[in-house]
């Protein structure tokens, strides 16, 4: 597989980052797993100085560590590494949505308020968990996306991609807490049309605060079983 052939206009490292960084956040490699640098050269029919400059940025996004004369792995989230993570997450995304209700595009708004439907839509439906996990970072992305500082927009895309990996990681959750979670982005969707500032920062404030507590009482789950 040339890499270049699918995306021509990223520099080749930039176009390793955003390749290893799909695998990573979808689960082709997993937490603590290594990454041959050997096997992923030959994969995208690359010399081994681009890939290992992507491995550096990879560390710097905190997906990966570089452990002297062991390799690269993908990193293992901690219990307070993930409380930290979706703390931020909760206060970044509380801002988005504020920023959003005050100076955001009707395009964007309506765009985002037809994707919050089709994810009622799909959980009605009885998507999976992985596609749910999906398409509620879709929208992440399209709120990202409609931020006009560039700046805050790029911290809050880097840290989405961390947390979209790390909430893939921690496993499954129930349909019945993806609907309890869709009265949320409903909410949400309704302070967003009505540009109403306060109740959009606090319901996006919950939807992230109530994935961390969620995040959290599995990881627990997980350290009780590994004990």
């Amino acid at each position: 597989m040339n890499i270049s052939d699918s995306t021509p206009f990223l520099s080749l490292t930039d176009q390793l980052v955003e390749k290893l960084t799909q695998d990573i956040i979808t689960g082709v490699y997993s937490p603590g797993e290594r990454l041959k640098e050997q096997d992923i050269a030959a994969r995208f029919g690359v010399s081994r100085a681009p890939l290992r400059e992507t491995f550096r940025v990879l560390e710097r996004n905190g997906l990966v560590e570089i452990v002297p004369w062991r390799g690269v792995r993908v990193v293992e989230p901690s219990h307070e590494e993930i409380r930290e993570l979706f703390e931020a997450r909760a206060d970044m995304f509380a801002l988005c949505a504020k920023r959003i209700a005050r100076e955001g595009q009707w395009d964007d708004i309506e765009a985002i308020g037809a994707d919050i439907q089709a994810l009622i839509s799909a959980t009605a439906a009885g998507c999976d968990e992985r596609a749910y996990k999906a398409s509620t970072n879709d929208i992440s992305s399209r709120m990202y996306g409609a931020i006009k500082n560039r700046y805050l927009r790029d911290m809050m895309i880097v840290l989405r991609q961390k947390m979209f990996w790390h909430y893939c990681y921690l496993g499954t959750s129930t349909r019945e807490r993806r609907e309890d979670s869709n009265i949320y982005w409903a909410r949400l969707q309704n302070a967003l049309s009505e540009r109403d500032e306060l109740a959009a920062e606090e319901v996006a404030y919950a939807i992230m605060n109530a994935s961390k507590e969620f995040a959290l009482q599995l990881l627990d789950k997980q350290a009780e079983k590994a004990a």
